[in-house]
């Protein structure tokens, strides 16, 4: 027999399909769109006496007490090129990792030669300083010589020039004096001779001329004498002193010069000393971050590769090829003698967490063994790392130290803790969601004839399931474990303070304006809109704002605003003057509505609604009409009553 071919029974096959694929739509929108009906929860809780344990159950990670972090200390950014298998047993001293070196050789390397050029730069600053001060001191020493040799010539000229120069003159003075003396008598005796023929007239005249040559010579040695003591000697002794002034000058600026010269060949010498210094050191650093691109195993244990808690964290992982920074954490060495269990404990029941209590430990790999443990760190604030996904968790790390002996098991295992905060023995408790809150109070629904009514409790300790009862209930009560939602006590806006608490406050806001009388309005034609354009009846007169003549009335869609809204002063949002335009309220329009208490209106509560407002809807085309002839009461001025200004 041949088989059944497919494509002759597709034709055939297809409307069927596409029968049942309609019915399946079919089925699920209605059961999408199905209407919202309330249900009431009648399940009861019967209270029981017995032993209350409070505890807390968080999930957490395997992890040593103690473990050494392996760090990469190269500069800057390097690149693995071999590392040791995650999971593995090193000893002592094995490779672990081992960096790209290549850029640390050339930093090396040309570092060496920056030391050497360092050390030539030094001895030629220790060989200048030395010629400088050999060439200064020679400097000083020539203008200290000549300081004192002007010194000695001023000496020379008080104590022995001056002096000798004055017996000089002095002497030529008392020569010429002389001399004019006895050739004057030898010419009065030539005369006399020649005048009695002994001698001739020209010996005379000879005699003569010799004393009037000596006459002039004695004018000359007086008038040196006078030009020697006036001038010469004050014009030396001048030049003499300058010259020492000047030399004491110039040997200070010698001694000046010489020792700047110094200072300049010290501060060299001392740069370069520096230089040199700093070229050592960064030498070493170097060579140690060389030596940093092999790092060897400090002690025995486990290798665990480090992964970051950050899930925003821009770090790579660590693998070969990947490119780590400065101190970056890279391998952990744990300890696994002494294992923990770190644990998240929300902000709600941290403050029951002391160090010190027992705990209990399951690994998700072993679920059938239960380890004991102890509380043995909370943190003081809370995980900032918690807070990326969700600002508002609060949730503070604590650290689980276990005290059994664990089996040949790994960090990084994910492991269930059990805190045992407190065992209350022979105790009444409920469910957690049985107790409620009712008019600032705990309270629990307990049934009474039809319906449950609430009844004041007093709790004690609680922990993720069942709460402590100290007073209010007995053994054997029955109470309502899903209580009804006040709608009238719960605040949807949550807010701090409550209706009573907010009604007592006195603020200093602005006094309510005084009611404006109604002022009659005069005919005005109409045009059949509603919107008091007609003719007007005189009788009718515009209503003030604090007329209540009329109630607000209830917009085409919906609820009047003024009516779930509460009254506020004349002429403020909400308030009848404006006929509580912008005053709808959402929040109260649940509160009185919303009977299931989950936030939306069903379809039945819609229903409940609109009977309800139903006939402030009727009503408003007669008011709206009552401002004109043939207007049909859907204007806008019908939907809220008129107050008269002092302008119409």
């Amino acid at each position: 027999m041949k088989p059944p071919n497919p494509a002759a029974q597709s034709p055939l096959r297809r409307p069927v399909l596409l029968g049942l694929a309609a019915i399946v739509v079919l089925v699920l929108l209605s059961w999408l769109f199905r209407p919202k009906t309330s249900t009431s929860n009648t399940a009861y809780y019967e209270v029981r006496r017995g032993d209350f344990t409070v505890s807390i159950v968080e999930g957490g990670t395997l992890a040593a007490v103690s473990e050494v972090s392996i760090r990469n200390e190269v500069e800057g950014t390097a690149r693995v090129i071999f590392i040791v298998p995650e999971g593995s047993y090193v000893k002592k001293s094995n490779l672990l990792i081992e960096l790209d070196s290549a850029q640390a050789q050339d930093q090396v390397n040309q570092q060496q030669i920056n030391l050497e050029k360092a050390q030539f730069a030094l001895i030629q600053a220790e060989a200048q300083l030395d010629i400088q001060r050999s060439t200064t001191n020679s400097d000083v020493r020539a203008a200290r010589l000549k300081r004192d040799f002007a010194i000695l010539d001023l000496q020379k000229f008080q104590e022995g020039q001056r002096i000798v120069d004055l017996i000089e003159a002095s002497n030529k003075l008392v020569q010429a004096e002389a001399q004019l003396s006895v050739n004057l008598d030898t010419y009065i005796n030539t005369t006399n001779l020649a005048a009695k023929g002994y001698e001739t007239q020209q010996k005379a005249d000879g005699d003569r001329l010799s004393v009037l040559g000596n006459r002039n010579s004695l004018i000359v040695a007086s008038n040196q004498m006078w030009m020697l003591k006036e001038f010469d000697h004050k014009k030396q002794l001048a030049q003499f002193t300058s010259a020492v002034e000047e030399a004491e000058k110039e040997l200070e600026r010698v001694i000046a010069q010489s020792e700047r010269r110094i200072a300049q060949y010290v501060a060299d010498l001392l740069t370069q000393s520096n230089t040199l210094t700093l070229n050592q050191k960064k030498l070493e650093r170097d060579r140690k971050n060389l030596d940093a691109t092999k790092i060897y195993a400090p002690q025995d244990g486990l290798v665990v590769y480090n992964v970051s808690e950050n899930r925003f964290s821009s770090e790579s992982l660590i693998e070969e090829g990947a490119t780590v920074r400065n101190r970056q954490e890279l391998i952990k060495l744990p300890d696994v003698s002494r294992m923990k269990v770190t644990v998240k404990v929300h902000e709600s029941y941290v403050n029951m967490i002391t160090p010190g209590l027992p705990a209990f430990v399951i690994l998700d790999s072993m679920p059938d063994q239960r380890f004991a443990g102890t509380v043995a760190k909370v943190a003081l604030l809370p995980d900032s790392q918690a807070r990326w996904g969700n600002p508002n968790l609060k949730v503070y790390n604590t650290e689980i130290h276990i005290t059994d002996s664990l089996p040949d098991v790994k960090p990084g295992v994910s492991a269930k803790a059990e805190i045992i905060i407190t065992n209350i023995t022979d105790t009444l408790s409920v469910p957690i969601q049985a107790v409620t809150t009712s008019r600032g109070r705990q309270v629990v629904y307990v049934p009474s004839g039809g319906e449950p009514e609430p009844r004041p409790i007093e709790v004690g300790m609680y922990n993720t399931k069942y709460i402590q009862i100290t007073s209010g209930l007995k053994e054997g009560d029955r109470v309502l474990l899903a209580p009804p939602f006040d709608t009238q006590e719960k605040d949807l806006e949550g807010a701090v303070l409550t209706a009573d608490e907010k009604a007592k406050l006195r603020t200093n806001g602005a006094a309510r304006p005084k009611a404006i009388p109604a002022i009659p309005r005069p005919p005005n034609p109409g045009n059949g809109n509603g919107n008091g354009n007609g003719p007007a009846d005189p009788s009718v007169t515009r209503r003030g704002p604090t007329d209540a003549g009329t109630p607000p009335l209830a917009s085409a869609d919906g609820p009047s605003r003024a009516a779930t809204t509460p009254a506020g002063p004349p002429g403020a949002a909400g308030g009848p003057g404006q006929g509580g335009r912008g005053g709808f309220n959402r929040e109260d329009m649940l509160k009185r509505f919303d009977k299931d208490g989950d936030g939306e209106l069903s379809e039945e509560e819609r229903n409940a609604m609109r009977q309800q407002f139903g006939g402030s809807r009727t009503n408003r085309g007669d008011r709206a009409r009552g401002g004109g002839e043939g207007g049909t009461g859907e204007g806008r001025r019908g939907n809220r009553p008129e107050t008269a200004s002092p302008t119409d």
